[in-house]
């Protein structure tokens, strides 16, 4: 499963940030993959793209930033799997208007 991981430097603590992700480059713990990750040119934020089936290791990984940095993650779904959603939706309810 795909996630969004939204950040944003709080401005007391993004020299720090900076500082651990120069010495960690900002590794993800085993069971997370990071697909890209993405700062802002203003260096006040960005985004990364991370895949996991173990949502405690999403939650480990986050764990190790909020303490310098707001953190917003989001669960993603790809278009042909939302298309296989969509198509059964609108398949029950047109059965259910035909009864």
């Amino acid at each position: 499963m795909n996630f969004m991981l939204t950040y944003r430097f709080q401005s007391e603590t993004r020299n720090e940030a900076i500082t651990r992700f120069q010495t960690t480059g900002g590794r993800t713990p085993k069971g997370v993959q990071l697909l890209g990750r993405w700062t802002t040119a203003d260096l006040h934020g960005g985004f990364a793209l991370l895949e996991s089936y173990d949502i405690k290791a999403i939650v480990e990984f986050t764990l190790g930033w909020s303490d310098l940095m707001e953190l917003e993650i989001v669960p993603l779904i790809e278009d042909n799997e939302l298309r296989e959603v969509l198509d059964r939706q609108e398949a029950r309810t047109e059965r259910e208007e035909h009864r």
